[in-house]
């Protein structure tokens, strides 16, 4: 776990400080960091939590998004917390804010200034508060870009989870397991998360019916300010018309399957943003690149 060791030292932990924090022995993180062993999922989500971070991107191949604010990180591997994007819908006064990384604010501000085929294609942006945005560049008024170092704007509309989200993205994957599948969640969290998994449940009031729309439930926001949200199961054909719509460039409607088996078509151009939950994207992500491997080995 090459990921481990870089975001150990990116913290100026030592792998004693380390080992102490999750209960472990120091012999553990090196064995875990020169891939001689690997830590169970309870230790997984516990350094997840410790980085800002999820489980996922521990594992992946991707860039680790962590909300810590480290403006000296030079290491490419981790995006760190730098700021916000504010998105100013058509019909509308005030601005959705969203945390985000260095790496996305950059590549943001470079698609809007030098790509000159982005208004012809939706933009995608990973957030640091459980959101996966699609931004259709045609539907929108503005977007700002705000360093952790301004001062907000009274018209920016905080998120119900405040200024920078819970705190790392694998809080989101485990509330949402403690009330859909307690079970797991109890045999695979370590105790001292569990802990702080059920503060977070009861400072935010969380009930089974407003985590099902947090983590199962897409926002789409139309350019006359309207809104709807749907909710739609892993197993949707949602992510593979998103991915296709992006790479591919607006065709004239996204269609997919919602959790109760109602088919939509949704029309580009009136799109101005959709939200979608990044544990929820990231998931179906996973069983779509599935999909797309088992394909080639069949062929």
């Amino acid at each position: 776990m090459e990921k481990l060791k870089i975001l150990r030292k990116s913290c100026n932990y030592t792998q004693k400080y380390l080992a102490d924090l999750l209960g472990v022995k120091t012999k553990d993180i090196s064995d875990w960091e020169s891939n001689k062993s690997q830590p169970e999922l309870k230790t997984l989500r516990d350094l997840a939590v410790i980085f800002g971070t999820s489980v996922y991107d521990i594992l992946s191949n991707n860039p680790v998004s962590t909300t810590k604010w480290q403006p000296w990180q030079k290491e490419k591997i981790i995006e760190s917390f730098w700021g916000h994007i504010g998105i100013l819908l058509c019909n509308s006064n005030n601005i959705k804010w969203y945390p985000i990384t260095s790496a996305t604010a950059q590549r943001i501000q470079d698609s809007l200034d030098y790509d000159h085929e982005i208004h012809d294609q939706l933009l995608s942006v990973y957030t640091l508060n459980n959101h996966f945005l699609i931004i259709n560049t045609n539907s929108i008024k503005k977007i700002s870009l705000l360093d952790d170092s301004s001062d907000a704007p009274e018209n920016w509309e905080i998120p119900w989870d405040g200024y920078q989200g819970l705190g790392a993205e694998e809080y989101y994957n485990l509330i949402e397991e403690y009330f859909w599948d307690e079970e797991y969640f109890y045999e695979n969290t370590s105790e001292k998360l569990q802990l702080v998994i059920k503060d977070l449940i009861e400072e935010n009031n969380f009930t089974g019916a407003n985590v099902d729309e947090i983590t199962r439930s897409i926002n789409i926001y139309f350019s006359d300010n309207t809104s709807e949200s749907i909710s739609i199961g892993y197993e949707s054909n949602f992510i593979e018309a998103i991915t296709n719509n992006i790479e591919m460039g607006i065709s004239k409607f996204i269609s997919f399957e919602d959790s109760n088996y109602e088919i939509h078509f949704i029309s580009t151009e009136n799109i101005g943003l959709i939200d979608i939950p990044l544990n929820l994207y990231k998931k179906q992500l996973q069983l779509y690149e599935k999909q797309i491997q088992q394909f080639f080995e069949n062929e």
